[in-house]
Parts: C-alpha cells; sequence; structure tokens
C-alpha cells in the first residue's frame, strides 16, 4: 500500500450502483490480462481478464446526482462538482486546489495496465442531439512475451448550450511494462496528458429567465462569464520492483505407465509419463523481499482569472516482505515500509510557496486472522508550513471474509488524520487575510457489510475540527466548532428471472450544516431487463433510472477562481430525475441509447438547478457504441 492509498475496502468513495457484469468472454480468457498500478509485487498469473459488460449508459451519465459528478453549464460534459455523499480524508493528498476535473481525471490509480497474448483494441463514441460527443481509442498488445505497450485517448467536447459555451477535453494515456519469466523483475513506465478547454458561462444573470421560461432559446440566455478557465497537467512515472526470493517449481519424472484401450477390438497401446511438481520449500516470514523504486514528475498549469502552475517530482523507496505472490501460500504477516523524498513549487499569482520533504516515511501491515486481516497503516507528509509538524495519517482495518471466495465480508475501519488545507487556499489566506490556517484533524470510523451481489451496508461517523472553506466574498472562514458527519449508505441489488431492480439510499446528517451542508437524502434507483434474443446471440437490456435528493445549500461555483464557494440563500434539489434508456450487444459490440431528464418534458416552470445559477440540462437523447477487438 503506497502513500495516500486507503485500506481496502472495496472503496472508500461511494461509486453508485454498477450494473451486473458479464462472465469474461471465453475467447478472452487467458489472453489480455488487466492489473493496476499500485499492487508492489503481483504473479502474472493471478491478473484478472477485462469482462464484455454490454451496460454502458451508467458511465456516459448526464448527471450523477450521487457522486458528485455534477457538470456546469452544459449538463453533459465539463466542470465537475463536489458530490453529495462526501468521503472525509480520503487519505493524504497536498496539491494546489481541488481538482474540477475529477469526474474523468486519469491517475495512476485509476490506469489500466495490460499483460496480452493477442492484441486488445477498443473503439468507442457517444453523442447526443445537443452535439456532445465523446470518442475513445484504446490499444495493447505485447512486442514480446513480458512486454507490453498500450495508450488510450479519450476526448469530450460538447458543444454548449448557452451564450459562448463550450468544451475540449483532451486524455491521452501510453505506458509500457515487462514481467519477467518469473515475476521477479517488473517495472512499468508511462505518461499521463491532460488538456481542458473549458468556456464555463459563469451561471445565469438573472435565473427567472430560466424558471419562468421567459426565453425559451437557451443559447440567448445571458450569462456571467464567458472563456474562464482552462487547465493542462503532463504526468510523468515509472516503478521497478525486484525480488529477492528466487521462486520456481522443480519437477521429476516418477514413472512411465503403458495404457491399454479397448474399442471395437482394437487395442490401442499408449505411454503415459507421470510428472510430479516437487512443492516449494516453506516459505520465510522473514525473507529477502521485494525492493522498489517509483519515480514521478507531476506538472499542472491552471489558467482562471490569473495563472498558476503546481510542480511536484516525488520518489518513493519501499521493501515489503509479501515476496511470495503465488497463491499456494499466503504470508501470514506482510508488512510495506518505505519513504518518499519529494519537492513542490506552487506559483500562485506570481507568489511562489516551495516544500522540500526528505523522508515522508509510511508502513503498512496486515496480519492474517483465521480467513480475516487485520490492517495497519501510518504515513507522515511534509507540509507547506513547516517540516517538523508534518500531516500524518493512521488507519486500522478489520477485514473478514464471509465465504471462500472473499465476496460476502465485514470490514470495520478507523481513521485519525491530520492534514494542511490545500496550497491554494494557505496562500489567499496569508496573503489577504495575513491569517494562518490551523491543519484539519479528522477521525473516520467506518462498518461495512456484504452479502454477495445483493446487500451492501455502509455505516460512517466522521468527526471534523478546523474545517475550512471560502464564502461568497472569497475569505477564508475556519471552522471554530467541531462536527460529526453520520452518513448510512444501502444498496440492494435483487433480480427475478430477467428482471432486475438496484436500489442505492444515502441518508446523512451534520451537525453544522454551514461547515458541511450536505442533503438528508440521495437516492438512486434502476429497474431493467436483462435478456438474450435470437438464440443469444443479442443481449438487451431495457430500463429506467431515477434520481432524488431532498434541497440542501449546495456551494456556488465561482469561474473567475474556479472555487466552490458557501451559500446560505439558494437551495437545491427537491426534483426528480428519469431517465429511460435501452443497451444491446452482438458479441463484441455494444450500443445503447438513453433519454436522459425524460420527466423536463411535462415541467412548466423549471427548477432542476445543479448549482446556484446553473440549471441542469433539461431533455435530451443520447447515444454510443463500443467494439472491443481481441481475436
Amino acid at each position: 500500500m503506497f502513500p495516500g492509498d486507503t485500506a481496502d475496502m472495496d472503496s472508500l468513495a461511494v461509486q453508485g450502483i454498477e450494473y451486473h457484469k458479464e462472465i469474461p468472454d471465453s475467447v478472452l480468457q487467458r489472453k489480455v490480462h488487466l492489473f493496476r498500478y499500485r499492487p508492489t509485487h503481483v504473479w502474472i498469473d493471478e491478473l484478472w481478464y477485462p469482462t464484455l459488460d454490454p451496460t454502458g449508459v451508467q458511465y456516459n451519465d448526464p448527471l450523477d446526482a450521487l457522486n458528485g459528478n455534477y457538470y456546469l453549464s452544459k449538463g453533459t460534459l465539463g466542470q465537475h462538482h463536489i458530490g453529495i455523499f462526501p468521503t472525509l480524508a480520503d487519505g493524504l493528498k497536498m496539491q494546489l486546489q481541488p481538482n474540477g476535473y475529477e469526474g474523468f481525471y486519469m491517475t495512476k490509480d485509476n490506469l489500466s495496465l495490460y499483460q496480452t497474448l493477442t492484441p486488445f483494441t477498443m473503439l468507442s463514441y457517444n453523442g447526443s442531439l445537443n452535439k456532445d460527443y465523446h470518442l475513445q481509442a484504446a490499444h495493447t498488445q505485447n512486442i514480446m512475451p513480458g512486454w507490453n505497450l498500450a495508450f488510450n485517448y479519450r476526448l469530450f467536447s460538447p458543444e454548449g448550450v448557452y451564450t459562448s459555451s463550450g468544451t475540449i477535453n483532451n486524455h491521452l494515456t501510453a505506458t509500457t511494462n515487462y514481467f519477467s519469466p518469473d515475476s521477479r523483475l517488473q517495472a512499468v513506465a508511462g505518461v499521463i496528458w491532460h488538456k481542458f478547454r473549458i468556456e464555463e458561462n459563469g451561471g445565469l444573470v438573472n435565473d427567472s429567465v430560466f424558471t419562468e421560461n421567459i426565453q425559451t432559446n437557451r443559447a440567448g440566455i445571458p450569462v456571467n462569464l464567458t472563456g474562464a478557465t482552462g487547465q493542462q497537467d503532463l504526468l510523468l512515472f515509472g516503478r521497478v520492483t525486484f525480488s529477492l526470493e528466487r521462486q520456481s517449481d522443480a519437477y521429476r519424472h516418477r514413472d512411465s505407465l503403458v495404457v491399454h484401450k479397448v474399442n471395437d477390438s482394437v487395442t490401442i497401446t499408449d505411454t503415459i509419463d507421470i510428472i510430479d511438481t516437487i512443492p516449494l520449500r516453506s516459505p520465510h516470514l522473514l525473507n529477502l523481499g521485494v525492493l522498489g523504486l517509483e519515480l514521478n514528475n507531476d506538472s499542472r498549469k491552471r489558467a482562471f482569472i490569473d495563472s498558476t502552475h503546481w510542480l511536484e517530482r516525488s520518489a518513493t523507496l519501499f521493501w515489503t516482505n509479501d515476496a511470495y505472490p503465488d497463491h499456494r501460500w499466503r504470508n501470514p504477516l506482510k508488512v510495506t515500509l518505505g519513504i518518499m523524498p519529494r519537492s513542490i513549487t506552487a506559483d500562485i499569482e506570481g507568489d511562489t510557496l516551495r516544500l522540500i520533504s526528505l523522508f515522508n516515511p509510511f508502513l503498512r501491515t496486515e496480519l492474517a486472522l483465521l480467513r480475516g486481516s487485520l490492517i495497519l497503516e501510518g504515513q507522515m507528509l511534509g507540509n507547506f508550513y513547516h517540516e517538523n509538524d508534518p500531516d500524518h495519517r493512521f488507519a486500522a482495518t478489520l477485514y473478514y471474509p464471509l465465504d471462500s471466495a472473499r465476496i460476502s465480508h465485514i470490514a470495520i475501519s478507523a481513521v485519525a488524520q491530520r492534514q494542511c488545507p490545500d496550497a491554494r487556499m494557505i496562500h489567499d489566506a496569508l496573503a489577504f487575510q495575513n491569517t494562518a490556517l490551523q491543519p484539519i484533524n479528522t477521525e473516520r470510523y467506518r462498518l461495512r457489510f456484504v452479502f454477495r451481489d445483493i446487500i451492501d451496508l455502509d455505516f460512517r461517523s466522521s468527526h471534523m475540527n478546523h474545517n475550512t472553506w471560502y464564502e461568497m466574498d472569497k475569505s477564508i472562514v475556519e471552522g471554530t466548532n467541531s462536527l460529526w458527519l453520520t452518513q448510512l449508505s444501502a444498496t440492494l441489488r435483487l433480480a427475478a428471472g430477467p428482471m432486475h431492480l438496484d436500489v442505492q439510499q444515502h441518508l446523512q446528517h451534520s451537525t453544522d450544516s454551514v461547515q458541511m451542508p450536505v442533503p438528508l437524502w440521495a437516492s438512486k434507483n434502476s429497474f431493467y431487463a436483462d435478456f438474450h434474443l435470437f438464440h443469444r446471440t443479442l443481449r438487451v437490456q431495457a430500463g429506467i433510472d431515477v434520481r432524488y435528493h431532498t434541497p440542501f445549500f449546495a456551494s456556488s461555483y465561482d469561474p473567475y477562481t474556479g472555487l466552490f464557494l458557501h451559500q446560505r440563500t439558494t437551495l437545491v434539489g427537491g426534483y426528480l430525475w428519469g431517465d429511460v434508456f435501452i443497451n444491446l450487444q452482438v458479441k463484441r459490440a455494444s450500443i445503447y441509447v438513453k433519454a436522459g431528464h425524460l420527466n423536463a418534458l411535462w415541467e412548466d416552470k423549471p427548477q432542476y438547478f445543479l448549482l446556484p445559477h446553473y440549471p441542469g440540462q433539461s431533455f435530451g437523447l443520447y447515444w454510443g457504441i463500443t467494439w472491443r477487438f481481441f481475436d
């Protein structure tokens, strides 16, 4: 587990409803292996295979109200907003300011790496009546055994609805990875490039123009600002690990048998060699382990009313005794420890913040307990204030599977974290208010129960001190009182023959709604049929999605600075969003059509704001096709 990671409880972030996934195609199995960047040491035979799940609509949702993917001004692809079900202190992350493009931002953690026996290609196109389109092209293949090359390019480009609004977002990843024949040497290198050009319109000048239907042509509705924001990011990274423990199976020839087979009075004689695998010697808990080195160079340039530049260089040196990833033996005590020297320079409005921290130690242990495990984590991270008082995070997770497949499980976790605000907030407090901000202290407690693919109950209770935020006048306020955020998420997936019902409900309460405004209740529900036609050559999914959340004082977005500001004048929420969709899969081609926000067709006075002054998209028709090739 690396710095910034959290104990694996499937995920500490709510991902919304995931549609049922298809069993991997038999042709694809054993030919395309997929894995993530983060594991310190993996065995090539244990990598998992991508699926051919035909459902594509949920990944092209024009309004994912639960996960925070509010798309401002265009209603589809554009600026990202904070989630209405927040996850607090989810890992130590020092950055310029909260990322406004998180909804489709590629990172090392969500990057897919491959090893293939056959080339694998994916092509995708998504469009709509509003002239929004999304293109994606991905290809991966091994140029020699153990050595893979891959790239993935995505283009988002909504034309925009209001005056002078439009978006062109480019995303490109290119990676290469190598596994030695015995998996002792593993290496990964790559580049992630993003270029965002979003001409945000700044919200409506007068909301009544929208709510009273004074002007039905949105393209003529006056707005506050155009050409507000853009960003360009470039991340170069590489990682190499080497196992100091040799692992190899030995074979011995035991005997030969002469077999006589009689078939229709014909006798066939054959000789069968019997070969035994000599078991590996019992692995040692105290072993030489695996050494690893990771290098990163991250450059981010943002253009709002001012210009900012973030440059971070870091190295991660680590050692782990998890040198036996082979499935036949489980290390009863896994230990990973290391340091992460880093250098950060943040140029904000002509002022420069610099940080050099040389150690930043981290430690992770996993103790096997019968079928379960106890995971302990600790991490230190230097901050812009003073290295002698670094940010820190300590976490403990108790994980217990309820079945051999480790699908049903119970997990309990506790996290204590201390972290300074983002660099932009630190700069603004010192430059404009001449005040020093206190670190934000957060304690989180979580209990999660998962039963197969049917029930997922997730209870969280979080305590915060010195929470910090921006007010509407751009001033920074530091909370004088602590707050508690209590949350319950319940997901239920039911199936009766071809009919499926997926229900996700969120209940939450904040003891201080000024510091932490959240809706009391949020709901996302999907009812659909999943069946096959024409001798199972065509798979069909058709159904409806309905979403709702209670009104709350959602943060307002300021396009001049790219900041989200707390406000107490405009309630957002209290309306339904209903979508109808159909997905089709023929062999390896998936096609979907979706009618989004269907209820907008009969609404007289629309009140569906995503944020204050940012109306959501009205009725829209969306479609797309994805085609995979791996023969």
